[in-house]
């Protein structure tokens, strides 16, 4: 009896094995492609800066419009809570961007400091019976003043620019600084200057809920004030 050598065919061929080692590296190419793509568009995202400019913007507008012109019993007498210039603006509202007062009105605060480029926002519930620290509270410093204080926690943007122009009922021009206690401007406007240059200009209504459009010859002029204010800057 002669016995056949056994021989097992259940092997790769020569060809099957180059096949699969075009398949694996064609994988392997697409898989690295993708990661690469992912791993760009996540540092894009990272190291790209959030314009929360038109939040800030948005904000002022539905403050000023919710304003509270409640009395204040302050060491001078009796004055609703506003003080303004044109690189700060402090008043009563009954908007909260964070909700803390549950419905109390608070006192809301816009600081713009020069040097660093910076806008601050930081509100507290305003409480009539403790007047000292709500005039604490308006005389913060320009640069955020409390920023560093966990009672308040405010928040910043950067701005290029950012000037403050008010009129009042009776006022014809529009005045860099408002030094009326007793009374409220009925115009406000706003001209800054973005991180990306752009500039723009908002006319806000005080204690008014709607867009208006009003005073175009004051809007122009503050826009001729900007470019003012830009070149003396400069």
């Amino acid at each position: 009896m002669v016995f056949k050598p056994f021989r097992d065919n259940s092997g790769f061929t020569l060809v099957e094995l180059v096949i699969a080692m075009v398949i694996s590296t064609l994988v392997i190419g697409i898989l690295s492609v993708c990661l690469s793509f992912s791993l760009r568009a996540w540092e894009s995202t990272q190291n790209r800066k959030i314009d929360q400019t038109s939040a800030f913007i948005y904000l002022l507008k539905q403050q000023l419009a919710e304003f509270k012109p409640n009395p204040v019993k302050f060491d001078d007498g009796m004055h609703p809570v506003f003080s303004a210039t044109a690189q700060s603006l402090v008043f009563a509202t009954s908007h909260s961007v964070k909700a803390i007062s549950r419905g109390v009105p608070i006192v809301a605060r816009y600081m713009y400091d020069q040097k660093s480029g910076v806008l601050y926002y930081s509100e507290m519930v305003l409480d009539p019976y403790h007047a000292k620290a709500i005039r604490q509270f308006i005389q913060g410093k320009d640069s955020g003043g409390d920023r560093d204080n966990e009672k308040y926690h405010p928040y910043a943007i950067e701005l290029a620019q950012f000037n403050l122009l008010f009129a009042g009922k009776d006022s014809k021009e529009l005045s860099e600084v408002w030094d009326h206690p007793d009374e409220i401007p009925i115009e406000i406007v706003l001209n800054w200057t973005g991180p990306d240059s752009t500039q723009s200009s908002e006319l806000f209504m005080v204690n008014c809920p709607f867009t208006i459009e009003v005073n175009k010859a004051a809007a122009a002029a503050a826009g001729a004030a900007q470019q003012g204010l830009g070149l003396q800057n400069d």
